[in-house]
């Protein structure tokens, strides 16, 4: 299990639930299927799969849950098409005018009508719990798949005091200043070759570029006209190459091969499981505070200032 994008939280408060009073709490709401008549539901399902027996599944500490989500998948275009049909008759038949509150009306009608029929799509999102760092850390390429898992978790456990980390300037200062510095970066970070610009203002522009020398005039013109770097292609230590975005995601994370390779469970899949989350947790336990570092970035807990790297 490598999680490829990652969101992570910082826990504001001590996370004390040990793994079997976590598994007893996400085991009230665990994964079912939808009704006929709902659009969507969602709940927590084993990590390990059909090989699973609990809801968490911990190796050095640190929890691994996940949650499933099922969708019914209703077309817009045919939602339109019978909407527009019904708004025709109504025309044709009385004589009038439909309203916007009707037509509203009209169309939770037809959903209703289709959702019996509905297909239905299914989607898991992973995320562990890391109790002695404080931090929770979500396998999500978007924002809305991470906020979705941990509102179901604030749910499930009456709350959920996380937040994302804070840098002293925004994450797309910082990066700019990678971009154009030419001394070495903290931490043995360094820039690879993809970037995404964008300028700020009344016309907002935006400028990708892919496997180009980013130190080249070309690049740096942009710079120099006022844009910002959003995204930054970057590598850690040759370990780990990943693209960080302005919201301080991390997209696109490659680990090094040899350390993806340096357990071989012989074919069991729970071994190989619980090997890959131990050595890639134990990546990341170094990875988020160094980067944290090379952002300089600040946590406040009331009046006190929280190094990164000493919570």
């Amino acid at each position: 299990m490598w999680f490829k994008n990652i969101h992570f939280y910082r826990f504001e408060d001590a996370f004390n639930l040990t793994s079997k009073q976590l598994n007893e709490a996400l085991e009230k709401r665990k994964a079912r299927s939808c009704g006929m008549l709902e659009l969507f539901c969602e709940g927590w399902t084993e990590p390990l799969g059909f090989d699973g027996q609990t809801y968490v599944h911990e190796t050095d500490g640190k929890m691994m849950i996940c949650l499933r989500r099922e969708d019914k998948i209703l077309p817009a275009s045919l939602v339109r098409e019978r909407l527009e049909e019904s708004i025709f008759n109504v025309e044709q038949e009385q004589g009038r005018p439909v309203g916007r509150k009707e037509k509203m009306d009209m169309k939770d009608v037809i959903i209703q009508e289709l959702l019996p029929r509905a297909f239905v799509k299914t989607s898991q999102t992973f995320a562990y719990i890391d109790p002695k760092n404080a931090w929770l850390i979500v396998n999500a390429s978007g924002a809305k798949k991470a906020e979705e898992l941990m509102e179901l978790l604030r749910k499930t456990l009456g709350t959920l005091n996380v937040v994302l980390p804070q840098t002293t300037l925004s994450p797309e200062v910082i990066m700019t200043q990678w971009l154009t510095s030419k001394e070495p970066l903290f931490g043995g970070f360094e820039v690879e070759d993809e970037v995404e610009l964008r300028s700020s203002g009344e016309f907002e522009s935006m400028v990708r570029c892919k496997h180009v020398d980013l130190a080249s005039k070309e690049v740096l013109a942009h710079i120099e006209t006022g844009k910002r770097v959003f995204r930054l292609a970057m590598n850690w230590q040759d370990r780990i190459s990943f693209v960080l975005h302005e919201n301080l995601s991390i997209h696109r994370l490659k680990y090094n091969t040899e350390l993806i390779e340096d357990y071989d469970a012989n074919g069991d899949d729970l071994a190989q499981f619980d090997a890959d989350f131990a050595i890639m947790a134990a990546e990341l336990e170094e990875f988020i505070p160094t980067l944290l570092q090379a952002l300089s970035a600040e946590e406040s807990c009331g009046d006190r200032v929280i190094n990164p790297d000493n919570p």
